[in-house]
């Protein structure tokens, strides 16, 4: 049996006698994750009559590279094919778990960072999953000298929200876009890479676009003084942060809500997308009153959080099982506080922050035995994110997963510069972070991005369209072939991590065990092997293969072997 929850993922319950309340009917599946179709970079997205994009399109079409070569395209098929194995359906497909290395390193390495990278193989091998696992959950541990450099580059990430505004009245998109630039520099090249992994979580849980919009001038201080801080602290903390957040209050009209002209946005969002979730059982009436309670929280003149006794509502308030006579508008605030402490620690928000936390590490349909751990574990460590997350990676559900998320497309364009070992563009990021920010546009998932406060949805099927396969591989191509202004490519010889490969076999395999962490499956590498026009066991010589390594980089990357994670 499987329960649809509010953001349309799906929680499995195998057990024989499931007890689980019911979510809103299941709705159609929307035809982008942003609401708007995505495409290829040149506006069409080539496909068969099956709706299916073609194998050989764009960049594969037709390409030969070498004499007696197999097209580009004829390996895609074989790889392609492979893909729509492992990825048929909502729910993964079977060969999910047989294509992926089951090594519990590399499968933390996916889950728990945007990708692997040499460097980061060596350092949780060095250190161990545990040491590595502990020193990620305190991220102020790790020195991160090239996200500072990068940060370095960004003035709008270091300024009070009153310089936003003064500062960016002409020109309301730049700190925003400056935001979505740094946050996908320090999601490549950070070292803390679960803050990093957690502090995307919860700013699609708390979702506030950038760039644009009334919070222009206070989203990049709510990156840094709400979500970064607060991302591996409480929930109950980070709720307390957010909801004083003038980037919050701003972008769901909370800083306008008087008691005698309420606005129910916020009062709404928080209870349905933020906390306990519609399963919770909550009424219209309890969504007045919670935009009642929280009436008179707003942002004063130098853009920092302010209450205003005056535009607080008096009068009885019930949400749920909580309930206060707020009587005095003096202690409105307090009357805030307190309904938001009930809401971080409801059994309804365990199961409903849990649901996503087991979505976004373990599988599209997570089981219900899982999410019921995790709801006991946040409730049994006072809301406490540490605990929570080390009940989540010690869990069977979570070593059994391997395979059984996808990419999204942004995960997807940060894990291949990733692997590719890509050089932290420190002189001068601007111009090429742009960039990427701009491909990641292109393929439906800006930074920050998500239009809806839903954020973006963290299932696989809207994320496989034949537009956003055909982008994911254009981009592939685009970095395999050096076409990112800025940024500095590594030289093929170093992607064999030091290896000489004798034969043409050895170096597809250390080619694969570089950009993916493993050996390809025998059917698939034979693939790579005759785009070549080489046999396995044929000499590899460097010149002769030269020309077609862009491509072959780029077929691997286009693999369920990077798309799977």
């Amino acid at each position: 049996m499987s329960v649809q929850d509010a953001d349309g993922g799906q929680v499995t319950d195998n057990r024989p006698a499931p007890t689980v309340g019911g979510g809103p009917p299941p709705g159609p599946v929307p035809p982008s994750p942003s609401g708007q179709a995505a495409q290829s970079p040149s506006g069409q997205a080539a496909q068969t009559p099956s709706g299916q994009p073609t194998p050989a399109a764009s960049r594969h079409a037709g390409a030969v590279v070498g004499a007696g070569a197999v097209t580009v395209g004829g390996a895609a098929l074989v790889l392609y094919a492979a893909d729509q194995r492992a990825t048929r359906g909502t729910a993964l497909g079977p060969e999910r778990s047989t294509l992926l290395d089951p090594d519990p390193d590399l499968h933390l390495i996916r889950r728990a960072s945007f990708g692997l990278s040499t460097a980061l193989v060596a350092e949780v091998a060095g250190m161990g999953v545990g040491r590595w696992l502990d020193e990620q959950l305190h991220p102020d541990r790790i020195e991160d000298p090239q996200a500072e450099a990068i940060l370095a580059a960004y003035p709008a990430l270091a300024a009070s929200a009153a310089q936003l505004r003064d500062e960016y009245a002409s020109s309301r998109r730049v700190p925003g876009e400056e935001l979505a630039a740094a946050t996908i520099g320090r999601q490549i090249w950070s070292r803390r890479q679960l803050l990093e992994v957690m502090t995307d979580f919860w700013s699609n849980h708390f979702s506030v676009t950038a760039p644009g919009g009334p919070a222009y001038a206070t989203k990049p201080v709510e990156d840094a003084t709400v979500i970064r801080r607060h991302a591996l602290d409480t929930f109950e903390n980070l709720l307390l942060a957010d909801a004083t957040s003038p980037a919050m209050l701003l972008h769901l009209d909370n800083a306008t809500s008087r008691g005698d002209d309420p606005n129910e946005n916020y009062g709404r969002e928080l209870l349905e997308l933020h906390t306990v979730g519609i399963e919770a059982g909550y009424t219209e009436a309890h969504v007045r009153d919670s935009a009642y309670a929280l009436t008179g929280w707003g942002v004063g003149p130098d853009q920092t959080f302010l209450f205003t006794p005056e535009a607080h509502y008096t009068g009885q308030l019930q949400i749920l099982s909580w309930s206060a006579a707020n009587a005095d508008p003096a202690g409105g605030f307090k009357v805030g506080v307190d309904y938001l402490r009930y809401l971080a620690h409801h059994p309804a928000t365990a199961r409903h922050l849990s649901v996503k936390l087991a979505r976004r590490f373990v599988a599209d349909e997570p089981s219900v035995d899982l999410v019921e751990a995790l709801a006991e574990s946040y409730l049994d460590a006072d809301t406490a994110i540490d605990p929570w997350l080390r009940t989540l990676f010690g869990s069977r559900e979570f070593t059994a997963s391997v395979g059984q998320k996808v990419r999204r497309p942004l995960e997807d364009l940060v894990a291949s510069v990733r692997a590719l070992g890509i050089a932290a563009p420190v002189t001068d990021p601007r111009a090429p972070l742009t960039d990427l920010v701009r491909r990641a546009r292109g393929l439906g998932q800006a930074p920050l991005g998500a239009a809806a406060p839903t954020g973006y949805v963290d299932v696989a099927a809207p994320w496989l369209s034949s537009s956003v396969t055909l982008g994911r591989w254009n981009e592939h191509r685009a970095l395999s072939a050096e076409r990112v202004p800025g940024l500095d490519f590594p030289d093929v010889s170093t992607l064999t991590d030091g290896s000489e490969p004798r034969t043409i076999g050895e170096f597809i395999d250390a080619l694969t065990t570089r950009l993916t962490g493993q050996r390809f499956r025998d059917d698939h590498r034979q693939a790579l092997v005759e785009f070549l026009g080489s046999a396995e066991s044929s000499p590899y010589v460097v010149g002769q293969t030269a020309a077609a390594v862009p491509d072959l980089i780029a077929l691997i990357l286009d693999s369920p072997y990077h798309l799977l994670r």
